[in-house]
């Protein structure tokens, strides 16, 4: 299962431990109490095993009384939105603080389905205080249930895309690349060479034949682009002799967790306002293999 993502908003968690405090500061009133979600976004993978778990605080004084908290769950305005007792259940809509504030953990199970749909959203909202108390501009959280019948699935994954280095044609190189799915299009993978800006992998298949193409010269480098560094771009290479050939895409056959591509690539060094090569940081032979890992 892979780990729960958070965004966490830090100021949201001290408040809630300060004004829980034995010596809360005197600044803070009763009246200030309120519950919020210390989480901007949480996300669960669909046939997760453990029920994603997200935080919701109520900043208050101790002692001050029993406070519940009532959620709903929304998915309007979602693009492809999460459907409640059909693709996911909250298992604790009402949470009760006994000590008048504290941090509990609001229960979602993802309900596994054998359909692809893509990645599914919904909001956790808010929706009412017994007390009432005063309403937080963080009284909602978005939450992502990423599915995992993707008709690529099998590529998915760490990669090490492994041939022999074109500038001596004797040394073994690996480039680690981490493949996920695309937002998107289900046809469209993003792969992650670790240095910033996601390439892009194509797939279809041809005559029984999975067919990935990665097109030339795509930009990998952080964001917003360099001006004072080199920019690093994939470039599809083919090497003949003492010549070296760039391609319109580096194209390859996957079969069984191992992606076989006829030429090779290189991560070209490009000036950042001239344009000009300053050659290649990595450049490989023909007959790249990239083999999933994991």
């Amino acid at each position: 299962m892979k780990k729960l993502t958070y965004l966490i908003l830090a100021a949201g968690l001290l408040f809630a431990f300060a004004a829980c405090d034995d010596n809360e500061p005197q600044s803070f009133r009763a009246a200030d109490s309120n519950a919020s979600f210390p989480t901007t976004t949480a996300s669960v993978d669909e046939n997760a095993t453990e029920p994603l778990e997200i935080p919701l605080a109520l900043a208050g004084i101790k002692g001050s009384g029993k406070v519940i908290v009532t959620l709903t769950a929304s998915s309007e305005g979602e693009s492809n939105p999460a459907i409640e007792g059909t693709d996911f259940v909250i298992e604790n809509k009402e949470i009760v603080f006994e000590d008048g504030c504290g941090i509990q953990n609001v229960i979602v199970r993802p309900i596994d389905n054998d359909i692809f749909t893509g990645k599914k959203t919904f909001r956790i909202i808010i929706s009412a205080t017994s007390p009432k108390l005063l309403e937080s501009a963080q009284n909602s959280v978005l939450v992502t249930i990423v599915d995992d019948e993707h008709p690529w699935a099998a590529i998915i994954g760490t990669h090490n895309m492994t041939g022999i280095s074109a500038f001596d044609e004797v040394t073994p190189v690996s480039v680690p690349a981490l493949i996920t799915a695309s937002d998107e299009d289900t046809n469209v993978l993003n792969v992650d060479f670790g240095y910033g800006t996601l390439a892009k992998m194509s797939v279809e298949e041809v005559d029984g034949e999975i067919v990935v193409t990665m097109k030339d010269n795509q930009y990998i480098g952080p964001m917003p682009k360099p001006t004072g560094a080199w920019n690093r771009y994939f470039r599809a290479t083919h090497v003949e002799g003492e010549d070296l050939y760039t391609m319109g895409a580096l194209v390859g056959i996957f079969d069984n967790g191992v992606i076989t591509f006829e030429y090779g690539f290189g991560f070209q060094a490009i000036h950042p306002t001239t344009g000009a090569s300053g050659g290649f940081f990595t450049l490989l032979m023909d007959g790249v293999i990239s083999t999933k890992v994991n």
